[in-house]
């Protein structure tokens, strides 16, 4: 795809309201260090310590020289689906249609998604400070508003019931909670997360929960 830079007006306005996501630019940094013999302790992105599981890798491989290189239907293969909806089923006990389950490229992309379904131009999307930054940013691209609340070890540095029904108004389309959290890695507590549901539903909003690192939690 080839974009004209002479666009009359420049670029859209929105784009003034989203800043860079700054931890690439330090994993850069990082990166430029060790190629010159550096030693470098990785804590700026979000991603795990350790290589990816030599069974993906095989499959992965196996993919490849089987030919699976087209193109796939837009919500993800039907085998992966089901297998999501299945993994649903055996850890948390809840039966999860196929076609209700949507594969996307990263946490973000779903994030994306939803809150282009979800967000109208002038609706609010409440978010916990400190959080993902791109969140606010993702809002802003669907000429929402990000309402970033302040929270602190009082709650976990998450959000909570009390924060939600404080910061709603008549304009709150959606709220989002990221568990475990991002940066903090806090978790939300599950009677915690029960009274969150139940608030959101009384604003009658949305609520997306972000569970990314969901399998990244240390005793």
């Amino acid at each position: 795809m080839a974009v004209d830079g002479a666009k009359r007006h420049g670029c859209a306005q929105r784009m003034r309201a989203i800043a860079p996501f700054y931890v690439m630019d330090i994993l850069a940094r990082a990166q430029a260090l060790e190629a010159e013999g550096r030693g470098v302790i990785h804590m700026e992105v979000g991603e795990g310590d350790f290589p990816t599981p030599s069974a993906i890798v095989a499959a992965g491989r196996q993919a490849l020289a089987s030919g699976l290189t087209r193109y796939t239907p837009a919500a993800g293969m039907w085998e992966l689906r089901s297998a999501i909806a299945h993994d649903y089923e055996e850890r948390h006990g809840v039966q999860l249609a196929p076609d209700r389950v949507l594969v996307t490229p990263g946490g973000s992309g779903a994030l994306q998604l939803s809150l282009a379904v979800l967000v109208d131009p002038g609706d609010t999307v409440l978010l916990a400070d400190p959080g993902y930054p791109c969140n606010r940013h993702l809002v802003r691209l669907f000429e929402g508003q990000p309402i970033a609340i302040p929270v602190g070890a009082d709650t976990g540095f998450q959000l909570a019931s009390e924060h939600i029904a404080r910061h709603a108004t008549a304009e709150t389309a959606a709220v989002i909670v990221t568990s475990p959290g991002n940066p903090t890695g806090t978790v939300v507590d599950r009677d915690e997360l029960r009274h969150v549901v139940e608030q959101v539903r009384a604003i009658g909003a949305w609520l997306i929960v972000d569970e990314t690192y969901q399998r990244l939690v240390y005793d």
